[in-house]
């Protein structure tokens, strides 16, 4: 588990860098009562998780040139 004062480190330092989407809508999960609507945003959440993990995996390959 992350320690409270690590877990801040962390925020503090999203806090000057722009966050991505999908941590806003993690953000917006965490407090999402209506079961409907947090499913919504978990699906958007691994759809833009899964396309991240892609353009990462593209920018590692060799390319061909």
């Amino acid at each position: 588990m992350y320690s409270e004062s690590r877990v801040k480190q962390g925020y503090e330092i999203m806090q000057g860098e722009k966050k991505e989407r999908w941590m806003e809508l993690a953000e917006r999960a965490t407090v999402e009562q209506d079961p409907v609507e947090m499913l919504k945003l978990i699906t958007e959440i691994n759809q833009l998780l899964m396309e991240k993990e892609q353009r990462l995996v593209k920018q590692r390959e060799p390319s061909n040139s």
